[in-house]
């Protein structure tokens, strides 16, 4: 039933409680409300109720705060609040997007969730919603219920469980929480530059890299003595490596549907006999080493044991452990809602990790909490699920500040939510499809880099590449080729961090290194990217400090220019590097908005001028890139 009461605010608002209980339904970290995709489905009942509402409105230095609540008594279970602004403001933010980087006329839920397969490009997403998984164009891995208007405000909801903010209308924003009271705060500035400096001020702000992030990390696999060789073949080639991202140092274990990484967190000494000797060779030769860990635990080990003897995993209301399929195994959460669970993850990676020669690793997943568990702390799964995201990240950036390693190690979140600004050390964002898809290619990553960018995520990074491949009898199949390894890798040559990834079958797609061909291409922009370091550093360094991101959506640049509103994929590196890259199959030339000034095309020389649309040549191996003269 839906009890609501309305009443007006100094700035005139429109309140409403609500009472609601929906079915959750979950699969592969993905979520389903009343069998809607990303968003609660809520009858409204009018029955107005008198005396039960409470409401501040405050300011303070980094923000004014609005608290709307009932008293417990009441019964209310959802809370919403409507507020007046521009009607010809425009909108962004939300996190980590991946299908819209404005966020005007749209109603976005924010629950941290897999990104799904294919996301609603086509045919993927029909064939992965054959078991569920394909996703929609909200579903993300780091949802930050945060909204900036060009008028330069920002509305942060600070509630935890899931919300909603409805853009839809003109000249009204709806914000809906699950939850009796409602925590908003309000920011104000001169520019949006301005804005996210305040915002993260707030939220915190990501420090500096570690110098040897700023050359090329190789994403190779298969045992010491392949990725020996892999190393040496691509420093041959000239490509400047300084890092190796191995994510099966912990090994691989054969199911039914093929290959997995063995989630027990330690060296596997079959694939990497003598691991820290391993790890010790490498920095002889100026090269660092990074592993893969995730908030999960493989049925059957003693890792595992000990968990279930201890209680440190998520279990059910009867009791029992939580045991979930994850494709071909099954496995637990660690529970990090038990703070003794939180202490003893930290030390494995504190000994097993850092302690073996790691010198940094991907912290993955984190999205599958089930609503429907039983946590150490008591707290109602529903409102802790967000916050185990960010819960994760903080337990990775303990563990690394107590070995005493903060600036020398370095993880890399895909899941996150408010507050992980201050607390994850680098994003990257997640697991793309191998192709121009819009809402889950190539594409995609720039959307995402751009929304988490106007969100305070200010370094993030996508695989190379991209990850999510599909082969199915039957249907068409989705699998890496040079093209789009290609126009990947010139993509990224502009972001922080240059980072190849092998994808999910690795055997079937072309590789950075699967001939030579690959590999000077991936060297020559190696090269390119190792070029910009010290540009590159300048621009962390800035965001550490401001909250400023690397990449920089138009609008962040020339708040004042109007055209910089109407750009799709384009963005900025800083204030003077323009990246217009191609995302779609086949294109030979882009067009992009150049604002005022001289623009020196990165390779060829060539002058453009700006205040002006401009149609570019850009094909393979000269990408769209310009100089601020």
């Amino acid at each position: 039933m839906r009890i609501y009461i309305l009443f007006f605010f100094i700035f005139f608002p429109l309140l409403a409680f609500s009472q609601s209980e929906p079915k959750v339904s979950f699969y592969q970290g993905n979520f389903q409300f009343n069998g809607k995709l990303g968003s609660y489905k809520v009858k409204r009942i009018s029955k107005p109720m008198e005396g039960i509402v409470s409401a501040i409105c405050k300011d303070s230095a980094d923000g004014s705060v609005l608290v709307v609540s009932a008293p417990e008594t009441a019964g209310i279970g959802i809370t919403e609040l409507i507020l007046p602004v521009g009607t010809n403001t425009r909108f962004f933010g939300g996190g980590e997007q991946f299908s819209h980087i404005e966020l005007t006329g749209k109603h976005m839920p924010f629950l941290v969730e897999e990104n799904g397969i294919g996301r609603g490009d086509k045919p993927a997403t029909r064939t992965a919603n054959l078991v569920g998984a394909g996703g929609h164009e909200w579903s993300t891995y780091c949802p930050i219920p945060l909204i900036l208007s060009t008028d330069n405000k920002a509305y942060l909801i600070e509630n935890d469980c899931y919300s909603e903010v409805d853009l839809t209308q003109k000249g009204r924003m709806r914000i809906w929480v699950d939850d009796d009271n409602l925590r908003l705060k309000v920011f104000e500035a001169n520019s949006p530059k301005e804005l996210i400096q305040r915002i993260t001020e707030y939220t915190g702000r990501m420090p500096e890299l570690p110098d040897w992030t700023y050359g090329t990390i190789l994403g190779i696999q298969g045992g010491s003595e392949q990725v020996r060789q892999l190393v040496k073949d691509a420093k041959a080639h000239g490509n400047p490596v300084s890092a190796i991202w191995i994510q099966d140092w912990v090994g691989k274990k054969q199911t039914s549907i093929g290959s997995r990484l063995r989630w027990e967190w330690k060296p596997d000494d079959t694939t990497y006999p003598n691991f820290m000797e391993f790890c010790a060779e490498m920095h002889t030769q100026n090269i660092k080493v990074m592993g893969y860990i995730n908030p999960f635990l493989l049925e059957g080990t003693d890792m595992t044991n000990e968990a279930l003897e201890k209680r440190y995993i998520v279990h059910r209301k009867d009791g029992s452990p939580y045991l979930i399929p994850f494709g071909g195994f099954k496995g637990y959460i660690i529970d990090l809602s038990n703070p003794q669970a939180r202490e003893w993850i930290k030390g494995i990676i504190k000994t097993n990790m850092i302690g073996n020669g790691l010198s940094g690793w991907m912290a993955d997943f984190a999205e599958w909490l089930p609503i429907d568990c039983k946590l150490h702390s008591g707290q109602d799964p529903k409102d802790y699920h967000n916050r185990f995201a960010a819960d994760w990240a903080k337990v990775n950036r303990e563990a690394i500040e107590e070995a005493g390693k903060l600036g020398e190690v370095v993880f890399f979140s895909r899941s996150g939510f408010t507050g992980s600004s201050g607390i994850s050390t680098l994003f990257w964002a997640g697991d793309q499809m191998v192709d121009f898809g819009e809402n889950d290619g190539l594409g995609s990553a720039i959307t995402a880099m751009l929304s988490s960018g106007l969100s305070g995520l200010a370094i993030n990074h996508s695989d190379i590449g991209g990850y999510t491949a599909l082969k199915f009898p039957f249907f068409k199949n989705y699998l890496r080729d040079k093209e789009v390894l290609f126009r990947w890798i010139e993509f990224e040559a502009f972001t922080p961090i240059f980072r190849t990834h092998e994808g999910l079958l690795p055997n079937n797609m072309v590789q950075y290194y699967t001939d030579d061909e690959t590999q000077e291409f991936f060297a020559r922009f190696g090269k390119i990217h190792k070029e910009l370091k010290r540009y590159f550093q300048k621009l962390i360094k800035e965001a550490s400090e401001t909250g400023v991101p690397v990449i920089r959506h138009p609008w962040l640049v020339c708040p004042n220019d109007s055209n910089c509103l109407e750009t799709d994929y384009q963005f900025f590196v800083g204030d003077d590097l323009l990246v217009i890259p191609v995302t779609e199959r086949g294109q030979t030339k882009v067009r992009g908005y150049f604002p005022e000034g001289t623009w020196v095309h990165y390779i060829t020389g060539t002058e453009f001028m700006g205040g002006r649309w401009n149609e570019v040549y850009a094909p393979i191996g000269t990408p769209a890139v310009f100089k601020r003269k």
